[in-house]
């Protein structure tokens, strides 16, 4: 969820929440009870808060059962690309993303999100002298 601002994005956030919130209001619907071991620990992690390390959001998990897109990094597209490339520190090396607004998330992600990202582990791997592929 990315915003000009960190206050913005929280904003951002905030009101996927109480969006969701109104539809499973509106519709009835309640998180399930059969919750595979990947949901369950999905959810032992969202109840050790609402931000989890730097900007993991997981309200949206904590209100569906942790069915479907549940979780969310939060902040500026700054912010966002450097918890990717902390990540990349951690070993991960290939990153599936998708928003809650789909083709404006997509747009905002392909310019800003993804080339900061790659430069930023750019960066790192010069600093390691690793070779850019």
């Amino acid at each position: 969820i990315l915003a000009d601002t960190e206050e913005k994005a929280w904003a951002k956030a905030e009101h996927i929440l109480e969006r969701a919130t109104a539809l499973q209001d509106q519709t009835g619907y309640r998180r399930p009870n059969h919750a595979t071991d990947g949901a369950k620990r999905l959810l032992a992690l969202a109840d050790q808060g609402q931000r989890i390390d730097k900007r993991l959001w997981t309200e949206i998990a904590k209100l569906t059962g942790a069915n479907s897109n549940t979780t969310a990094l939060v902040g500026t597209p700054e912010q966002v690309a450097e918890v990717f490339a902390d990540y990349y520190d951690l070993g991960v090396s290939h990153f599936l993303i998708r928003g809650f607004d789909p083709l404006v998330d997509a747009i905002d992600y392909g310019r800003e999100l993804i080339p900061l990202t790659r430069k930023l582990i750019a960066a790192r791997d010069e600093q390691r002298g690793i070779a850019a592929e």
